[in-house]
C-alpha cells in the first residue's frame, strides 16, 4: 500500500511538471515569448510617409519621442506630438537632427493634454477636427503608478489614463481617420498593449454583480496596485478587440470608411517610466530578462501603426514566434463575457460624461 502511494505521488509530481507548470506559464508567464521579443530586431517596414499626418500620444516619452523621430526621418508631412508635458524639446531635437542630415522638416504641432480628465480628451478631439487628414494614430501615453490615487473623474489613475482616457481618445478620433492621397492603406488606429497583462490576469476576475470596472478601480495598495498597470492594459485590450469587431461591422454596412484598428506590443525597456522597478527584485528580474533598447520598441510600434488592412483586430508583434494571438484568459467564453461587460460599462460612463461620443457608439451599433 505504501509503495502504491509513493508511486501515485511520483506520478502526480511528474504530471505536474509535464503538464501543470507549462499550462501555468502559458497562462501567466509565457517566458518564451518574452525571450524571443528581447532578441527581436525589427526594422522600419515603410520607406516613406510623404504627405501623411501622424498623431502620437505620450510623445514626450521614451517610445513616443523615438517613434516621432522615425516618422520625421521618413518624410512625414505633419507630426502631432501630444503629451501631458510640453513636447517642445522633442520638436527641437527632431528639427536639429533633420537639419544636420539636410532633410526637410515636417510641420510639427504640439498639443498638451490632461489625460486625468475626460475634458482634456475632449479638447484633443476638438483640435483634431481641424485636420484635413489623419493617417496614423499611435496611442502610447500611459502611467505606471506604485501608489493608489484617484483621478478627478473618480477612477484609479492607471485605469483613468491607460484605459478610459486612451479608449475615449480612440473613439473621438475614429471618425476623423482619413488616409492622405499618397497612402495606399486605410488609416490605422493603434493601441499599445503589454506582456504585463499575463501576470496581472489572475487578479482580473469578473464579479457576479456590480461594476467590473469599479471593482478593478477600487483596488488597494500592495499586490493589487502592483498589477494595476497590467490590469488597466487588459481592460484596454478588451476594448480594442471589441472596437475592431464593431468597426468591421460598421464598415460592412457602409457607415464608416475603411479603418484599421489594432494593438501593438513594443516589448519592455528600461525607461523613466519603468526605472522605479530597479528597486524591486522580482520586477527587476523580469525586466532584465525581457528588456531591449527603447529604439527597437519604438520601431515595433511604428510598424504596428503602419500596418496594412489585414492587421485589423490583431496584436502586432515583431519577433519570430509571434502569433498575434490574444492571451488565453481573453479567448475563453468568460473572456468574451468580460469584454462585453467592459464595453457596456465604458459606454455608460462615456455617454454620461462625454455627450458627443454617443454618436460614435451609435454608428458602431450596426
Amino acid at each position: 500500500m505504501v509503495t502504491a502511494w509513493v508511486i501515485a505521488a511520483i506520478a502526480g509530481v511528474i504530471a505536474l511538471l509535464a503538464y501543470g507548470i507549462p499550462l501555468f506559464l502559458a497562462e501567466y508567464f509565457p517566458w518564451q515569448s518574452l525571450r524571443d521579443q528581447r532578441l527581436g530586431k525589427p526594422t522600419v517596414t515603410t520607406k516613406s510617409y510623404d504627405g501623411r499626418t501622424v498623431l502620437i500620444t505620450g510623445a514626450n516619452g521614451a517610445f513616443g519621442s523615438r517613434a516621432a523621430s522615425i516618422f520625421a526621418l521618413r518624410d512625414v508631412d505633419t507630426l502631432i506630438l501630444v503629451d501631458v508635458m510640453d513636447c517642445g524639446g522633442v520638436k527641437a531635437q527632431i528639427e536639429a537632427e533633420l537639419t544636420k542630415l539636410k532633410q526637410k522638416t515636417p510641420t510639427i504641432l504640439i498639443w498638451q493634454i490632461d489625460m486625468m480628465t475626460f475634458a482634456g480628451c475632449q479638447e484633443l478631439g476638438k483640435k483634431a477636427r481641424g485636420l484635413k487628414k489623419l493617417d496614423h494614430v499611435l496611442l502610447t501615453a500611459g502611467i505606471l503608478s506604485f501608489a493608489r490615487r484617484e483621478s478627478p473623474e473618480g477612477w484609479e489613475t492607471s485605469v483613468q489614463v491607460n484605459f478610459l482616457s486612451t479608449a475615449l481618445i480612440g473613439l473621438l478620433l475614429l471618425p476623423l481617420l482619413k488616409s492622405s492621397p499618397g497612402n495606399p492603406n486605410p488609416p490605422v488606429l493603434t493601441f499599445v498593449t503589454t506582456f504585463g497583462i499575463y501576470p496581472s490576469s489572475f487578479t482580473m476576475g469578473m464579479p457576479k454583480s456590480g461594476s467590473y470596472l469599479k471593482r478593478l478601480s477600487n483596488n488597494r495598495d500592495g499586490m493589487e496596485q502592483a498589477h494595476q498597470y497590467g490590469r488597466s492594459k487588459g481592460l484596454l485590450l478588451y476594448f480594442a478587440r471589441e472596437l475592431a469587431s464593431r468597426v468591421s461591422a460598421a464598415q460592412a454596412k457602409g457607415v464608416l470608411r475603411n479603418v484599421t484598428v489594432n494593438s501593438a506590443d513594443p516589448g519592455s525597456a528600461w525607461t523613466p517610466l519603468t526605472n522605479p522597478n530597479q528597486a524591486k527584485l522580482i520586477p527587476r528580474l523580469i525586466m532584465n530578462f525581457g528588456a531591449r533598447d527603447p529604439q527597437i520598441c519604438a520601431t515595433a510600434l511604428v510598424n504596428g501603426v503602419s500596418a496594412s488592412a489585414d492587421a485589423h483586430g490583431k496584436i502586432m508583434q515583431d519577433f519570430a514566434t509571434a502569433t498575434c494571438s490574444y492571451p488565453p484568459f481573453m479567448v475563453r467564453k468568460s473572456g468574451r463575457a468580460a469584454q462585453a461587460r467592459v464595453w457596456a460599462e465604458t459606454r455608460s460612463e462615456f455617454e454620461t460624461k462625454v455627450p458627443e461620443v454617443k454618436a460614435v457608439f451609435e454608428m458602431l451599433d450596426v
